[in-house]
């Protein structure tokens, strides 16, 4: 158990974060921290039988440019991560998935950022109409795993949790564990 005293205060407030004041108190020591707290997130890698990976081409203002990521989003207040995880892939990719397993389940940052990140594979898909949000300009792309991973190596995929799902999947193709 630490031996550290710890009090947080919610100093803003958002529909998809809050920014949270820590307090610390030790051995006659203080120290202050800002966290910024956000929902937990899902991301989707629907996969077919001869391993082919559906990922989305999308602008994001955060960048400023279009990027390849996997399928994703907030899971709302109301939602498990799992029935997220399945809005998701239908809204965004019009997708459904008849087989699920969570792969991962990951801390977006060790420090100032506080979410949970909730990796899933979906497989036996079936094709459906997408409704991707308002604002949402989206291209699905279906491409080989091996063509994913190599644009991984070209920084052709920078996302984080896209890189580590497929680089995860990859692994476990690799171990005939899929």
């Amino acid at each position: 158990m630490s031996q550290w005293k710890i009090r947080e205060k919610t100093v803003h407030k958002t529909d998809l974060f809050q920014i949270i004041e820590q307090t610390i108190t030790g051995k006659n020591k203080t120290k202050k921290y800002e966290i910024v707290e956000r929902r937990p997130t899902t991301i989707v890698f629907p996969l077919t039988e001869s391993f082919e990976i559906y990922l989305l081409s999308q602008y994001r203002s955060l960048f400023n440019k279009t990027i390849i990521e996997a399928v994703s989003g907030h899971v709302d207040n109301s939602e498990s991560p799992f029935k997220s995880a399945k809005r998701e892939l239908k809204e965004e990719a019009g997708l459904i998935a008849n087989t699920w397993e969570e792969l991962l389940r990951v801390d977006a940052s060790a420090s100032v950022i506080r979410s949970v990140m909730h990796l899933f594979l979906a497989r036996d898909l079936e094709e459906t109409d997408s409704s991707p949000e308002e604002g949402e300009e989206i291209k699905i792309i279906k491409m080989p795993l091996s063509d994913a991973i190599e644009k991984i190596e070209k920084r052709e995929i920078t996302s984080g949790p896209t890189v580590l799902g497929l680089l995860y999947i990859d692994k476990l193709i690799k171990e005939k564990k899929l």
